[in-house]
């Protein structure tokens, strides 16, 4: 398995940097992983963190490209994530997800299978405390062939409270799984990573805006990511597309936005809560030329 601990990326301004998911969609980069001889399945990963990394804790955003029928037993994390398909299927529990599907699951809450299609997945899984956060297995999936030969570090364990009931089973519907959240990327919709009331809590964006408006330069309170699911972007010099990625510090000055002819989709993450409000200064809130785009984004604040 290919991981590589945090993906390099260009400066476009400062505090702002442009990186790109690699090609190749469910197969990986070059196909490594549709080609792959390797038991049970070769699993490529590159993952994108958002914090300092002196910091307690960093937002980790892996990009996972997982071959066909991979199979993962149930599990659980000590964190909150959310699953986000990218490309092929997967079935999690009882649902079949194809891109734009969206789960998000609590910390210690049991879930799964985790069971990659006829043509494998490329996802990502965002953890709101970092991959390191751990999490487990029952004790009953000791000798899981995935976790003998993929995983020979995994944790097994007693299961979390309230997960006690999938003793015996191999699937949780996702029905019987507490706090589970799921949906579909369509625009205008808010994913709370962690309780409504915690300012700790990481926050994911779905954001669709229209084709030929303008954002101003503006600046995030916490660390933020910008993903483009689909259309385009220019941010400052740059030229964004499908796959771009900014990663943004906290107080840094990100440069002016305008969309393409056709608007852009794209998803934001805020590290924490203090991340989601975009801060633009007021002679721009005032100018007819920055209205739409102001208005069809999240919680625009005033400096």
């Amino acid at each position: 398995m290919a991981i590589v601990s945090e993906a390099a990326g260009r400066a476009i301004s400062r505090g702002v940097r442009l990186a790109r998911l690699k090609p190749g969609g469910k197969d990986g980069p070059d196909g490594v992983v549709r080609d792959s001889d390797e038991l049970c399945g070769y699993q490529w990963s590159e993952r994108f963190l958002l914090g300092s990394p002196d910091a307690p804790w960093r937002m980790a955003i892996p990009d996972i490209r997982m071959p066909a029928n991979q199979f993962w037993p149930m599990h659980w994390h000590d964190c909150w994530i959310a699953v986000v398909v990218l490309d092929g299927t997967v079935l999690i529990g009882d649902w079949w997800m194809t891109p734009g599907d969206v789960l998000v699951s609590p910390a210690r809450v049991e879930y799964g299978p985790v069971l990659n299609g006829p043509k494998g997945c490329q996802l990502l899984e965002i953890f709101a405390q970092d991959v390191r956060s751990g999490g487990g297995y029952g004790p009953e999936f000791h000798d899981h062939p995935t976790l003998h030969h993929r995983q020979a570090a995994a944790n097994f364990s007693a299961r979390p409270t309230g997960s006690e009931h999938n003793v015996g089973n191999q699937t949780t519907p996702l029905a019987t799984v507490s706090g589970i959240v799921t949906g579909h990327l369509q625009g205008g919709q808010r994913f709370d990573l962690g309780a409504a009331d915690d300012p700790e809590r990481g926050v994911m964006l779905d954001t669709r805006l229209p084709g030929g408006v303008a954002i101003p330069r503006h600046q995030h309170r916490d660390w933020r990511g910008l993903l483009v699911w689909d259309g385009s972007l220019r941010a400052g010099d740059a030229d964004l597309t499908k796959d771009d990625l900014l990663i943004i510090e906290p107080g840094a000055d990100v440069p002016a936005f305008e969309t393409g002819p056709q608007g852009v989709h794209i998803m934001e993450f805020a590290k924490t809560a203090a991340g989601v409000a975009t801060v633009v200064h007021r002679r721009d809130l005032d100018d007819p030329a920055y209205r739409d785009g102001l208005a069809a984004i999240t919680d625009v604040e005033v400096e």
